[in-house]
């Protein structure tokens, strides 16, 4: 756990000085295993997966009183726990999806009845209003035997879910848990009302709380199964097929689950994913960290099935057996297994405009100051990824190809296209990999103000990699994107066809030679501290570019001032 703290807890990108929330270790359950159905194919967006069934203990539980949160001035900072009660605190800004520094206690990306991509939005109050307090709080323990009303009477975890109502936070003591929890359709919270799921901290700030998950059924640690309005903050999941995995109940839009929030959790040492959603609406994984993701197409964390208005914001992944960071509407599941053309409006429809439609693409995603490197295959995958926003992301140095803007189809309509990427940095270092792939009719999208780097890494070297791709296009895409101020260092452009590559612009900086001395400490191995890949003074893409409204911080929370640096860092 040592490494992963220091993404929390260094100063630097998506970082936090003292943790997001009060509530920073949870782990939900349910009365039992899930059982029946098993994953469709997992070399797939993760297919329809079948409705598993949980039980468990039915007894009620009276609701202990409220209480469970910071001081009146907010949540509380990462070492006050539930019950912190720390000073502070602070609410976001309203107005657009730009809300807060990521050094505050409280700074969600939207606040509570604000907009989202011109959308009123849906999500978890819990991750939206900073002064949320639940109308009941009970307690769970590893043995627990008790009613639940204090830590003293600490309830087991099924009888906790099995008696959960909207507004409720159960709160995981400190301990190892052992098992696979479940809540359903029938154990959701509300937009007014959400379900919390809390798990205590040490002094440190991290995770008092560890669910070992179970080798039976799902092999689900937290599984929320068509359950809306359910927030799950802060513990660490161990093993299974999947950490916390969150879906609705079919492909049409209004089957999908709405309204979860996974914040402050550590997941590793899955076979599948530490993180994984389908068919889940207005969803957000904020501060999470996954790692030694297994060979079962282990990814750090996907968002597949159709999901729409999704944030990813201030997560770390690293050591991923296949993708590090995947979107994948996945319309060969979600149409073309189920008798839908992708031609036909259910599929390839914008979110919002269909009461039903939309299932073959991603829209209104919002993927923000992450640290997604050192996967040990690909990037991150935008499938079928439109209307969205990618900015001040540090990708870098996967096994494989970089970032992938591309479809699964032949319509171009599901293209990954009118999306707005800009001040990333992107690192490949093997040969004749691409650190930006767009293709397969993926336009209309913007790549302003960012750093595209191509090296070979020796020992303790790090150098020019003049066989690196920096792009790959092609005949339907090298001419159908806007490229601005980019800084495109090293390596060399490519094309998937007989299209002729991309040439950048006379406003773009292209250098064909690179120099470690550019970053603060590029590093060699893997690391955990976004900071090393900060500019020094010697970089030459320093004050390059105006500023861009659309970001008008860095991935630090530093305000940026024009002219801005290119990437994620302004210094």
């Amino acid at each position: 756990m040592g490494t992963v703290l220091v993404w929390l807890a260094a100063v630097g990108c998506g970082a936090s000085s003292s943790g997001a929330r009060d509530a920073a270790a949870a782990s939900t359950g349910s009365g039992g295993q899930a059982t029946g159905g098993s994953d469709a194919s997992a070399g797939r967006a993760g297919g329809k997966d079948a409705n598993g069934t949980g039980t468990g203990d039915a007894a009620s539980m009276g609701g202990a009183g409220s209480g469970g949160r910071g001081g009146a001035g907010g949540r509380g900072g990462a070492n006050s726990g539930i019950d912190g009660g720390g000073a502070g605190g602070i609410a976001g800004t309203t107005g657009g999806i730009d809300a807060g520094s990521p050094t505050a206690a409280c700074a969600p990306a939207v606040t509570r009845g604000g907009q989202y991509f011109s959308f009123a939005e849906k999500f978890n109050r819990y991750y939206t209003d900073c002064t949320w307090q639940p109308s009941s709080t009970v307690y769970v323990s590893p043995s627990g035997t008790g009613d639940g009303s204090s830590r003293s009477k600490a309830a087991s975890v099924a009888t906790a879910l099995a008696a959960v109502v909207p507004g409720r936070m159960v709160v995981f003591t400190a301990g190892a848990y052992s098992g696979c929890f479940e809540l359903g359709s029938d154990q959701s919270g509300t937009y007014d009302n959400p379900i919390v799921l809390a798990g205590e901290r040490k002094a440190d700030g991290s995770p008092a709380v560890t669910l070992n998950c179970c080798s039976t059924g799902r092999q689900t640690c937290i599984n929320l199964e068509a359950a809306d309005y359910v927030a799950v903050d802060g513990f660490e999941l161990v093993g299974g097929y999947y950490g916390v995995r969150a879906v609705g109940a079919d492909y049409p839009a209004n089957q999908h689950q709405k309204g979860v929030a996974v914040l402050n959790n550590t997941g590793h040492s899955q076979s599948r994913d530490p993180f994984f959603t389908g068919q889940s609406d207005w969803f957000v994984i904020e501060r999470c960290t996954g790692y030694d993701s297994g060979t079962s197409d282990g990814h750090g964390i996907y968002l597949s099935n159709g999901s729409d208005w999704n944030i990813a914001r201030y997560n770390e992944t690293y050591n991923t057996s296949s993708s590090d960071f995947q979107i994948n509407a996945d319309p060969l599941s979600t149409c073309q297994d189920e008798g839908v053309a992708f031609t036909d409006p259910e599929c390839d429809a914008v979110a919002g405009s269909s009461p039903t439609g939309g299932r073959g693409a991603s829209d209104f995603m919002l993927i923000d100051s992450n640290f997604f490197h050192h996967s040990k295959a690909q990037g991150p995958n935008f499938t079928s990824v439109r209307n969205s926003t990618i900015k001040n992301n540090i990708f870098a140095l996967p096994a494989r190809h970089g970032a992938s803007f591309w479809q699964e189809t032949d319509n171009p309509k599901l293209g990954a296209s009118n999306n707005f990427v800009a001040h990333n940095l992107i690192i490949v270092q093997t040969a004749n990999r691409q650190a930006i792939g767009v293709t397969v009719n993926s336009t209309n999208n913007q790549f302003k103000n960012n750093v595209v780097v191509a090296v070979s890494i020796s020992g303790t070297t790090v150098t020019a990699n003049a066989s690196g791709q920096l792009l790959a296009t092609d005949a339907t895409t090298v001419s159908a994107n806007t490229f601005e101020h980019n800084a495109w260092i090293s390596g060399s452009f490519g094309s998937d066809d007989s299209a002729p590559a991309y040439a950048p612009n006379a406003a773009e900086l292209r250098l064909t030679t690179f120099d470690p001395a550019w970053f603060a400490a590029f590093p060699t191995a893997v690391g955990h501290d976004p900071a090393a890949f900060a500019p020094t003074a010697t970089a030459p893409w320093l004050g390059q570019a105006s500023l861009l409204p659309e970001v008008p911080v860095d991935c630090a929370g530093k305000a940026r001032t024009a002219p801005v640096d290119l990437g994620p860092f302004e210094r």
